[in-house]
């Protein structure tokens, strides 16, 4: 993240000082927790078991990271995370001493993120593209002058049986390889501080000096936002293809400023989250009996499948939203988040928010539906590829909340 800080953690001046129109923080502070105290926990999707996690977080293996595998352990569990991707950048080191498998009540997934380039520029405005490597299986290595074929690299990731999901979009040169990827992020922290340029001394100062009421507003203020290039370039490509949609915590934890850390694991852990749906084979939760119930292979299918969505949890717990089809009214679910099936006479999509907000049905990327409140349903009358976004309203805006991966219906 220290990079991303250093070239612009902005969007907050206004909520540090001077002459301002923004809420202040004690405002938010007290609408989130309105909405906080509006939430219910729906019913469980039928057949599934939802889990809670984060995906591309690095430990002090990255040559940008501080941290240790026990601070990011201790912030996981504290989080009450059930599984953890962690992507350090490539080095022969991760495939010995990278930490994996279950730890108490965490799932701890080995992946890489491997560099793909950046787009020309100055330091301020390049970006760079990478891969994250999720599930592998066996150690992935570049060639003997040190550079990866990317070709190459895909081809092994596939073969591995391994997610390949394109982070830090943008800064993509070569277009083919989203082609080859099974995703891209949606969302990314550290490209959305890279966003707020110019106000980084303000931001710091305030989030250093200020209480939690002060820093919980500076970072809703600043990170909770869309990524509207992302999700764009995403609805095209989910028309091509089937395409996930994950969002990247890019967790380093090595800022400190004034003797504070200043992007804790804590923190960025409880700013967004991914949620997955992992077949349970019981129309019963079994997660509180057996967290052994999701495993490497289990999280990398569900994933794969597209059966999740993410969620800025920092506004409120998003856990148990739904969003299904049933083939009529009343009939039980046909299909969750990444399915495919067919259009049919009477088939009904439906999106269920724990908490009311402004839910918003798109078909191949164009809104087509909103409901106000928790519940939004649709008639499907042609083929198409649907998703939905719930957002909340805080003081005076609504802010994105959830982002969710569509289901396919095909004619």
């Amino acid at each position: 993240m220290q990079a991303a800080l250093a070239s612009g953690l902005g969007a907050l001046a206004p909520a540090v000082g001077g002459c301002s129109r923004a809420p202040s923080a004690g405002a938010i502070h007290e609408a989130l927790a309105a909405l906080r105290a509006q939430r219910v926990q729906l019913p469980s999707v039928e057949r599934y078991v939802e889990f809670r996690g984060v995906v591309h977080a690095h430990t002090n293996l990255s040559h940008d990271s501080t941290g240790t595998p026990a601070e990011i352990l201790e912030a996981a569990r504290l989080a009450i995370l059930d599984f953890l991707v962690v992507t350090d950048h490539y080095t022969p080191r991760i495939f010995t001493e990278s930490i994996e498998g279950r730890r108490d009540s965490v799932l701890v997934v080995h992946g890489v993120e491997i560099p793909l380039g950046c787009t020309r520029g100055g330091a301020l405005t390049r970006r760079c593209a990478s891969v994250l490597a999720v599930g592998l299986k066996e150690p992935l290595s570049p060639g003997e002058n040190g550079q990866w074929n990317w070709d190459e690299l895909f081809k092994n990731i596939q073969k591995q049986g391994a997610l390949s999901i394109i982070a830090h979009p943008r800064g993509m040169m070569l277009p083919r390889y989203f082609r080859q990827a099974d995703g891209i992020e949606i969302y990314d922290i550290a490209d959305t501080l890279r966003d707020h340029l110019m106000d980084i001394p303000r931001y710091l100062a305030g989030f250093a000096l200020g209480g939690a009421e002060h820093r919980e507003a500076l970072v809703l203020q600043m990170l909770v936002e869309r990524s509207n290039w992302n999700l764009v370039e995403w609805d095209r490509f989910t028309q091509e293809r089937r395409c996930i949609g994950l969002a990247g915590n890019d967790a380093h934890q090595n800022l400190r400023v004034f003797g504070q850390q200043v992007d804790p694991y804590s923190l960025a852990f409880t700013i967004l989250n991914t949620h997955v749906l992992a077949p349970s084979g019981t129309a019963e939760s079994l997660k509180a009996f057996a967290p052994e119930l999701m495993t490497t292979d289990k999280l990398v299918a569900a994933l794969r499948a597209g059966r999740c969505f993410v969620s800025f949890n920092l506004m409120a717990d998003a856990t148990s939203f739904r969003f299904a089809a049933h083939r009529e009214a009343g009939e039980p679910v046909a299909a969750v988040m990444g399915d495919e099936l067919p259009l049919e006479d009477g088939l009904i999509l439906v999106a269920q928010s724990p908490v009311p907000g402004l839910l918003e049905l798109l078909r191949d990327g164009v809104p087509i539906r909103r409901q106000e409140g928790r519940e939004l349903r649709h008639q499907t009358d042609r083929p198409g590829v649907y998703r939905v976004e719930v957002s909340l309203k805080v003081v005076d805006r609504w802010r994105p909340w959830i982002l969710a991966n569509p289901i396919y219906v095909r004619a």
